[in-house]
C-alpha cells in the first residue's frame, strides 16, 4: 500500500503547517508520525516537563483529528527503528517535515532521515519554519528573507479531505511513560495548540498592556509577559501566526505600543535561532575559539549551590527555585543567572546552560545556546553585561514580594534588608527569624571581588589575537551586513 508520512517534531499543530497541506494534496493516504526517541528523552537538556508539554499537545492535535477519523501515530522509540518497520508494511512515497534547528542529536537524526530516504527511494520534503534558512554561509539578504516568509500566507490544510491511516496498536496509553509525563501538573503551562490560542489572545488583548512595564519585573511579568514561548518551541503556534495576530492588533487596541516591542522579540528569536542553525557547534563549544584558553573549571560545590537556589543572594536564589518549580522566568533573570555563573562564581557555562535547558519549559536549543554564549561574553564583541543581584532586587522587586514568595526562610525580613540579609544585625537576624549561615546561608562569594577578578582574566583573553583574529569571520556568518561597524567599535571599547 502506498502511502505518504507527515513527521512531526516540534511543530505540533494542525494550522499553518506545510507539511499537513503538501500531503492533502498529494492524495495518497497519509500516516501521522511522531517518536518519543530514547535518545532524546534521556539526554541531558531535556526533562520529563518538556515531554509532559509534547504529550499534551498531541493529546490536543488527537482531540482535533478524531473528527476526520486521524490521530497522530505515536511510537516509543528511535526513529529509524519505526521507518524501518513501517518500511516493512507500507510503500512509503514521500516523508512530509519541517526543518528543524535542534540539538546535535536532532541534526544527526535528520541525516540519517536523509540517507535513508536515499536508500529507499522515498522523497523528503522540508518546509522551512520560523524564518531560519538552512546552509547559510552569511547573513546577506537573511532580514528581507524573514520578512517574506513572516508576511506570506498562512497555509489552511484541508483535513476533511485527506485519507488516514491509523496504526493499529500504538496509542499514547501504551508507551510507558511515568507519571510525570503522562500527568498534568498545574505548576506549568499545558501543552497543546488550544492552550496556545488562549494565551496568544489573552495577551494581545488584554495582559500586553503592561508589557514593557513589566517585561524585567520577575513576578508582574509572569503575567504581563506573553508566555508564549513553549508554544512557539514546540510548535503549538507558528511564528507567522504570532507575527500576523500580533501585527493586526496593533492597530485594533490603545496599548499597540506595547505590542510593537513585543513584536520586535520574535525578529530577535528567529536571529538567535539562525545562530545555532549556522553552527551547530556553539551547542558545546565557545563561538570565538580564542576564548578556549579562558579555563574555568567547574566546581561540583559551588554548581550544587547556584543549581538549587542556595548561593545566598536572595535575588539568585528566588529566581532559581521558582524556574525549578515552574519551569518559566523573564528573560533579565535568566540573564542574571547566567553571568551569576560565570563571572560571579567563575564557573564554565556549558554545565550550566545544559543544566537550564532541563529546567526552561521553553528550551528552543538555538535561543539558550546562543543566548548562554553571549552572557558568557564567547563572541568577543557583545557589549559585557555582568547583572548585579542586589541591584537587579533593588530595582525589579523593591518590596521583595518576588524573594519571600521563593525563598520563604526570608519571609519575614523586610526591605531594604531583604536585598542584603548578610548585613543585618545579630538582632535582626533573631528578630526576623532568619539567621544567616544557618536558616540561609551566607553569600558563597564575596560580590565586588568576584566581579573584578573574572572581569579581569576575562579582559585579559578578549583583548587578545586569538579572539580580535577571530571576529571578522564571526561577523560575516552572524550578524547582518549593516551591523558590522557597530560591532566593530563593541569590540575595541
Amino acid at each position: 500500500m502506498k502511502c505518504n508520512v507527515v513527521w512531526l517534531k516540534r511543530d505540533l499543530r494542525l494550522r499553518d503547517h506545510p507539511p499537513f497541506q503538501a500531503a492533502i494534496e498529494a492524495g495518497l493516504p497519509i500516516l501521522p508520525l511522531y517518536c518519543f526517541e530514547p535518545s532524546l528523552l534521556n539526554a541531558k537538556m531535556y526533562a520529563p516537563r518538556h515531554w509532559r508539554f509534547v504529550y499534551e499537545s498531541i493529546q490536543s492535535l488527537n482531540l482535533q483529528l478524531q473528527v476526520y477519523g486521524a490521530r497522530v501515530n505515536v511510537f516509543h522509540a528511535e526513529l529509524g527503528e519505526v521507518l524501518n518497520t513501517l518500511w516493512g508494511t507500507y510503500q512509503i512515497c514521500t516523508i512530509y517535515a519541517h526543518q528543524e534547528t535542534g540539538v546535535k542529536l536532532t541534526f544527526d537524526r535528520d541525516r540519517w532521515v536523509q540517507k535513508f530516504c536515499e536508500q529507499h527511494e522515498i522523497e523528503l520534503v522540508e518546509f522551512q519554519q520560523d524564518g531560519v534558512g538552512r546552509a547559510l554561509k552569511h547573513r546577506g539578504g537573511w532580514e528581507e528573507r524573514w520578512k517574506t516568509h513572516m508576511n506570506a500566507p498562512q497555509v489552511e490544510g484541508e483535513y476533511t479531505t485527506g485519507k488516514w491511516i491509523v496504526w493499529e496498536g500504538t496509542t499514547l496509553d501504551a508507551c510507558g511513560f511515568p507519571e510525570s509525563i503522562t500527568q498534568p501538573d498545574k505548576n506549568f503551562q499545558p501543552g497543546g495548540e488550544t492552550y496556545a490560542w488562549r494565551y496568544l489572545k489573552s495577551f494581545t488583548t488584554e495582559r500586553a498592556k503592561n508589557y514593557t512595564p513589566h517585561i524585567s519585573k520577575p513576578e508582574f511579568s509572569r503575567k504581563s509577559g506573553s508566555r508564549l514561548s513553549p508554544y512557539l518551541a514546540y510548535g503549538n503556534l507558528s511564528a507567522r501566526q504570532i507575527h500576523q495576530y500580533v501585527s493586526w492588533y496593533q492597530q485594533q487596541v490603545p496599548h499597540g505600543e506595547m505590542l510593537g516591542h513585543f513584536h520586535e522579540r520574535l525578529w530577535w528569536r528567529s536571529h538567535y535561532m539562525q545562530k545555532l542553525e549556522t553552527e551547530y557547534r556553539i551547542e558545546w563549544e565557545n563561538l570565538n575559539t580564542g576564548f578556549d584558553c579562558l579555563r574555568w573549571e567547574l566546581n561540583e560545590d559551588i554548581f550544587e549551590a547556584w543549581s538549587s537556589g542556595y548561593t545566598g543572594y536572595p535575588m539568585v536564589d528566588a529566581s532559581m527555585r521558582c524556574l525549578i518549580a515552574t519551569g518559566f522566568m523573564n528573560f533579565r533573570m535568566r540573564a542574571m543567572l547566567a553571568t551569576f555563573w560565570c563571572f560571579t562564581l567563575q564557573q564554565p557555562w556549558q554545565p550550566a546552560a545544559d543544566y537550564t535547558a532541563r529546567l526552561f519549559l521553553d528550551f528552543e536549543p538555538g535561543i539558550h545556546y546562543a543566548q548562554w554564549q553571549m552572557q558568557a561574553g564567547m563572541s568577543g564583541y557583545h557589549t559585557l553585561r555582568i547583572y548585579n543581584p542586589t541591584t537587579q532586587s533593588q530595582r525589579h522587586d523593591p518590596s521583595g514580594e518576588f524573594v519571600r514568595k521563593w525563598v520563604p526562610e526570608l519571609r519575614e525580613v523586610p526591605a531594604p534588608q531583604i536585598y542584603e540579609p548578610w548585613k543585618m544585625t545579630q538582632m535582626e537576624q533573631v528578630f526576623y527569624h532568619c539567621r544567616i549561615g544557618e536558616a540561609y546561608p551566607a553569600p558563597i562569594v564575596n560580590l565586588e571581588q568576584a566581579h573584578q577578578h573574572a572581569k579581569d582574566a576575562y579582559w585579559r583573553v578578549r583583548q587578545s589575537p586569538a579572539v580580535q583574529h577571530q571576529l571578522i569571520e564571526i561577523w560575516r556568518k552572524h550578524c547582518l551586513p549593516g551591523n558590522v561597524e557597530k560591532y566593530k567599535e563593541a569590540a575595541a571599547q
